[in-house]
């Protein structure tokens, strides 16, 4: 969320800097150019409780060579959906089981390979005896 914070309320525009016609002189210049958007409304929830409302979107391009003029076409869709992203606090609890769940399972991979190489140690002792074919 620390990351998010800062750009909360700033413009996210994915198409900016994109150029689909590096020179328009040119007689292929003459594209048909369609962009695919879809709206959703993000609100976000922040310790303090600000609620910071604001508007994504996802866009998909396509691009064909047409004979006539060149197009550009926008096609937007609204989301029935909406995103709601709440910042909450862990307590030190939640972060000390973490830590004891980390250690729990070191120790057990640990037993898991005593356990592998000290069978394999008494399997080959026992090669070496002459106890096993």
């Amino acid at each position: 969320m620390k990351k998010l914070l800062p750009y909360l309320g700033r413009s996210h525009d994915r198409l900016n800097g994109i150029s689909y016609i590096s020179n328009p002189s040119d007689s292929s210049a003459n594209v048909t150019i369609e962009h695919y958007l879809q709206i959703v409304k993000t609100e976000v929830m922040t310790r303090s409780y600000k609620l910071v409302e604001e508007y994504e979107y996802t866009a998909h391009s396509s691009l064909v060579h047409s004979l006539h003029v060149p197009v550009a076409k926008f096609h937007f869709e609204l989301s029935p959906m909406q995103v709601l992203i709440t910042e909450n606090s862990k307590s030190f609890s939640h972060f000390i089981t973490n830590v004891c769940t980390i250690i729990g399972g070191v120790f057990t991979v640990a037993g898991f390979v005593d356990s592998i190489l000290h069978n394999t140690m008494r399997l080959i002792k026992k090669v070496e005896l002459g106890k096993i074919f």
